[in-house]
């Protein structure tokens, strides 16, 4: 799905400037007239708005300058403050705004603004929507339209699985019609023909290679709220103070790994797997079947000390990479856990899922109900458990980053996005920590999931895509029949197929050389990637990604001698595979 809002964007950079001072916008007074009072804020939000009316009264197109309403006095009232976060790597801070109209949701339409510390303007990206031409008041209820949808697929939905729907306006892709719509999230039901293989079984699966996550179907729907038509759909799925205590065991790859837990109490030998201090909890679900939906187990893995040896290869394997994983955000890219709020991190390890394999297999690890959750393979003669990767638990991780920053939606290219930064984000931390040199891209290992597809051949290849049979080019970019909808048949719009055209544009990014010197830095990279992520919209494109990156840049490489060639090479990491 192509957003059919219009794009916004701004930055300070494009004018040669760092940011741009509130008193910057206004118009030069008449000679002899005495100078306005300097403006001043009483708050980030108001100082967002500020901006953001200007912008808008300076832009040409009726859609934007609908937005501006000078009869009222709150600046752009028709957005709304959803998030406000600090950007220590850049010295920013931004906030996120949503678009409504009436009071209604615009789906998708959002806007993001970056501010200095002195509330001076950095960048503003969103995507916008002109006055929606639809009705605001619904024909169709609330328990009508969630009928509708278990009509469309067949489910069996019970009375209150739609009781958090709201109304939203929806602009339709195919013809940019406006339509009042019932927004339901994460109901348990799957469009027609979601688990049909079609004519080719594995196509839509291909890049994934792990296959359907062993998970009840999890969609969203949007409804026309006057004739029940189905919109739009896409997959929901891509929380006494402990004594810590240092400990040690062996992982799934032979390797004895130190990581911390807690002593159960001060006087006590027994050790459990659960970091007080990062935050990070490990269980043991004991092959039970997640379709049966079973109890959390009542505490972390245990042992006896604070060596656990070889008694629980799986969970030191998942403590130990899940921890690594956080540090990584926590130190290298300054973000406060996966939420960025500190969240607990929870893994569970030994799960079954009957209804895709017959236990104790499960060849699937995935982020699920902000859990991570790991499967099993036989190998050598014994199971071995999926958390040994440490790239797949930072790409299922990063999935919950996305989720509580951009929450790219999971269809089309946005989702194809979403893939690829939790790709980007699974390669360079797994060599952050397992390269021969982490800060020489030559030793890297660019394989994703190295030997679990069928084939024994990895995922994918962030290096060269074409190895596991992925496009490298926008010119074999896939795209759905016209009037086809994002379902696990076409793998939500093939986001795992054309995600591999933009990790080979950030593999372009971490190997690009100037005269035999690497232009960007491991560091560089993780923190463009990421924050980039960060400030895309929900209908995000491949265009706007490499924006948002540019955007960034200019801010980081602010007080670089070499601001602008750097600035250029992320453009020409984009160019090369035929983003523009």
């Amino acid at each position: 799905m192509m957003s059919q809002l219009q794009g916004f964007h701004y930055h300070a950079g494009a004018e040669g400037a760092q940011a741009r001072s509130a008193e910057s916008f206004r118009s030069q007074p008449p000679a002899g007239a005495p100078d306005a009072p300097a403006l001043s804020f009483n708050s980030n939000e108001a100082a967002a708005r500020y901006y953001l009316d200007q912008l808008l009264q300076q832009d040409e197109r009726p859609a934007m300058r609908s937005l501006v309403e000078p009869e009222l006095p709150e600046r752009v009232p028709g957005l709304v403050v959803e998030s406000e976060r600090e950007v220590p790597a850049l010295g920013t801070r931004t906030l996120r705004f949503s678009q409504t109209y009436r009071d209604i949701p615009i789906f998708g339409a959002s806007a993001l603004v970056e501010l200095t510390s002195s509330r001076e303007l950095v960048s503003v990206n969103g995507q916008l929507g002109e006055a929606p031409e639809a009705s605001p008041v619904e024909s169709l209820s609330r328990p009508e339209a969630l009928e509708r949808v278990a009509v469309f697929t067949g489910a069996e939905l019970p009375a209150d699985a739609g009781v958090g729907a709201r109304l939203n306006f929806y602009k339709k892709d195919d013809d940019g019609s406006w339509h009042l719509a019932w927004f339901f999230t994460e109901l348990p039901a799957e469009p027609p023909g979601a688990s049909d293989p079609g004519t080719a079984p594995d196509e839509g699966l291909l890049g994934h290679g792990l296959g359907r996550r062993p998970v009840p179907p999890s969609y969203n729907y949007l409804v026309d709220a006057h004739n029940g038509e189905i919109l739009f759909c896409y997959s929901a799925a891509p929380t006494a103070l402990a004594v810590p205590a240092r400990c040690k065991g062996i992982d799934e790859d032979e390797e004895e790994q130190t990581f911390f837990g807690e002593l159960v109490a001060p006087n006590e030998t027994t050790c459990r797997l659960n970091d007080p201090r990062r935050m990070v909890r490990t269980y043991d679900l004991k092959f039970a079947d997640i379709d049966n939906n079973p109890r959390d187990p009542d505490f972390p893995v245990e042992a006896a000390s604070s060596d656990y040896g070889t008694t629980n290869r799986a969970a030191v394997s998942a403590h130990a990479n899940a921890s690594r994983v956080l540090d990584f955000y926590n130190v290298v890219l300054q973000r406060n856990g996966i939420d960025d709020q500190g969240m607990d991190l929870i893994s569970l390890v030994n799960v079954t899922a009957s209804s895709m394999q017959a236990p104790p297999v499960l060849l699937n690890a995935f982020w699920f109900r902000h859990r991570m959750w790991y499967g099993q393979i036989q190998k050598n003669g014994r199971l071995v458990s999926l958390s040994r990767f440490l790239d797949v638990i930072a790409h299922e991780l990063t999935h919950g980053v996305i989720e509580t920053t951009s929450n790219l939606v999971y269809a089309t290219q946005s989702g194809a996005l979403n893939e690829s930064f939790a790709d980007i984000a699974g390669v360079i931390i797994k060599n952050w920590y397992e390269a021969p040199d982490r800060a020489d891209v030559s030793t890297w290992d660019w394989e994703i999931g190295p030997g679990l597809r069928p084939d024994e051949r990895p995922l994918r290849n962030f290096a060269d895509p074409s190895r596991t049979g992925h496009p490298k080019h926008m010119d074999n970019f896939r795209h759905l029949r016209p009037g086809e909808l994002p379902s696990g048949a076409n793998d939500q719009g093939w986001v795992h197929f054309n995600s591999n055209i933009h990790n080979k544009a950030v593999h372009n990014l971490l190997t690009m050389e100037n005269n035999g010197v690497r232009v960007f830095t491991v560091e560089d990279v993780a923190v463009l990637t990421h924050l980039g992520m960060a400030r895309l919209t929900p209908l995000a494109t491949f265009p706007e990604a490499l924006q948002a990156l540019v955007d960034v840049g200019q801010t980081y490489f602010g007080g670089d001698a070499q601001k602008q060639e750097k600035v250029d090479s992320i453009r020409t990491a984009y160019q090369l595979v035929g983003i523009a």
